[in-house]
């Protein structure tokens, strides 16, 4: 992950994300959603699921977002969201991450506008995922809540590559792998570093606590979302 900040990291900050990045991917391994091997074999309906369920697990990050920045009292910390929003929306490259969304949601015949009124595949599991991330802020620290910000933009980079694999595995065409293409490149994290030093260097407690219930809370969702789509099959047996 390319680093360009003035400050150098830490070492020991270092090894704790690397630990923790690596135990991560590790945490990963054993999930279906991530073997192509499996998902290659998805019907139509398994990758409609997908999709639209997929929709609302990265779209309502727009609420984590907006809770950090308006109760925040960091002018750094609100300029890092007003950038994210920036390039989420397209300014200075046309197309905003939605509508790439939308190209691959497309393909898997799913209408993000219908599915953005109906919410039909929000399913309660991804509805307590999106929920639970704004209670944990409402009931930390601005410095904690900061750092659990740094520990999902920095998920972005070992998510997608598996994400990219899926996407192919589906037999999507380049125009809609474009969305899962630019996230393997975002560079969000090193834009909070600045932020995240001065509270590894004061209490490493509220950075680890806070990378501890992202990277889980993420995590669980990826097995919650693996079971939801490959139950899809084990239904449609039943009935046949």
């Amino acid at each position: 992950m390319p680093n360009n900040n003035s400050i150098a990291t830490p070492a020991s900050l270092q090894e704790f994300l690397a630990h923790s990045d690596s135990m991560y991917r590790a945490s990963l391994d054993t999930i279906p959603l991530f073997d192509s091997n499996q998902t290659q074999h998805w019907n139509t309906q398994q990758k409609q699921h997908f999709a639209a369920i997929f929709y609302h697990l990265r779209g309502h990050f727009i609420n984590f977002m907006w809770y950090l920045a308006n109760f925040s009292s960091n002018e750094q910390m609100k300029q890092v969201v007003l950038n994210n929003i920036h390039e989420e929306i397209g300014i200075g490259t046309r197309f905003s991450h939605e509508l790439l969304y939308e190209r691959f949601a497309t393909e898997c015949q799913v209408n993000i506008h219908e599915e953005m009124l109906s919410e039909a595949f929000y399913l309660p599991f991804a509805r307590e995922f999106n929920k639970k991330h704004l209670q944990w802020l409402t009931c930390h620290s601005e410095e904690e809540r900061i750092a659990a910000f740094a520990a999902y933009e920095r998920l972005d980079n070992l998510d997608y590559p598996l994400l990219v694999n899926l996407a192919k595995s589906l037999h999507i065409s380049q125009q809609g792998m474009a969305f899962f293409n630019v996230h393997v490149h975002v560079t969000h994290f090193d834009s909070v570093l600045d932020l995240l030093f001065p509270i590894w260097e004061t209490d490493q407690s509220k950075v680890k606590n806070a990378f501890e219930f992202i990277y889980t809370h993420q995590r669980q969702m990826w097995s919650n979302l693996s079971d939801a789509i490959f139950s899809v099959a084990r239904s449609e047996a039943v009935v046949a």
